[in-house]
């Protein structure tokens, strides 16, 4: 994923990708050089028709530009006309909204095809910290963090464009590959007509040459980021949250924030007594369970986050 202010050149760069098709959602792709083959789209539908007539794997790159254009608008219309309770229950809408992009991702990765998806950059304030993150609502950035390899800030310094893919603390990123930070050739130089292509080959090389370990710790991140992405209940979420308190720093640091912002999106609120998630006064029911001795039982992503912690 790419992100940086608007018309640094984040079209232009993907346009460099081995042989690209943009799906354009923002109406960014005149503003670009060197344009490549595009498809405009009016709504979400437009893709799933060119889905099923093949086009996408006629490509080696597609890109998403941008993605809160795409995540935000078309596909939250589009779930919206599929259920029209979705328009009232957010959690619901973006609970489907993820489903339908994690479907068209995994086709792509079917198809053998990269994905690039670009984003605007917009501030968010940390204490006194204003940090660039990606513009994109919140559920839709914890779905994009979670199945991008690498993310990037685009930026111009000392008049040169460069990309920053380490985290900061005044920018968000994601460095799989390691690459330090990668300065843009000129778009007159010749090493800019594949500079695209060549960041995605990088990235692929340094995945293949990971670790056995390095891998497995990756994926038991995914798993914990699933469980949180998808858990509903404050109990459950508390369980989560005692899990990744027991698990090494390196891993638990992200989790915790990604704990922290689903309970802010489900209402949920902290009882400083019992140190767990609970629904506020307004939302809780009381249920008279059938056994007083039992208690729920964990869900089964939960039960694999569990596993995953044990074997950390």
């Amino acid at each position: 994923m790419l992100y940086g202010e608007p018309g640094i050149g984040k079209t232009s760069l993907f346009n460099t990708s081995d042989n690209p098709l943009l799906l354009d959602f923002d109406r960014g792709v005149d503003r670009s050089i060197n344009r490549q083959d595009t498809l405009l789209v009016s709504k979400w539908e437009d893709v799933q028709v060119e889905e099923k007539a093949g086009t996408f794997a006629n490509y080696s790159t597609i890109g998403i530009d941008t993605a809160k254009a795409a995540l935000d608008d078309f596909l939250m219309s589009y779930v919206i006309r599929q259920d029209y309770a979705a328009a009232k229950n957010k959690l619901k809408a973006y609970g489907a909204i993820g489903d339908e992009f994690k479907l068209f991702v995994n086709n792509r990765r079917a198809d053998n095809a990269e994905l690039v998806i670009i984003a605007h950059a917009k501030d968010e304030k940390e204490g006194d910290v204003i940090k660039k993150i990606p513009d994109v609502t919140g559920q839709s950035y914890n779905l994009l963090l979670r199945i991008a390899d690498q993310v990037g800030y685009m930026r111009t310094i000392n008049n040169k464009r460069s990309i920053q893919w380490e985290p900061t603390d005044t920018t968000i990123g994601k460095n799989v590959a390691r690459l330090p930070v990668t300065e843009i050739p000129d778009e007159t130089d010749s090493a800019f007509r594949t500079y695209m292509s060549q960041i995605i080959e990088r990235v692929k090389d340094a995945i293949a040459t990971m670790s056995e370990a390095q891998k497995e710790a990756m994926e038991k991140m995914a798993i914990f980021q699933e469980s949180i992405a998808s858990c509903e209940d404050p109990e459950e979420l508390t369980d989560i949250l005692t899990l990744v308190s027991e698990m090494p720093p390196s891993y638990s640091a992200a989790l915790r924030k990604l704990i922290s912002e689903r309970a802010k999106s489900c209402g949920f609120i902290v009882n400083h007594k019992t140190k767990a998630f609970e629904l506020p006064p307004e939302k809780a029911v009381d249920k008279e369970p059938d056994d007083q001795n039992s208690s729920p039982s964990p869900s089964p992503k939960t039960q694999q986050a569990h596993q995953q912690k044990m074997n950390v």
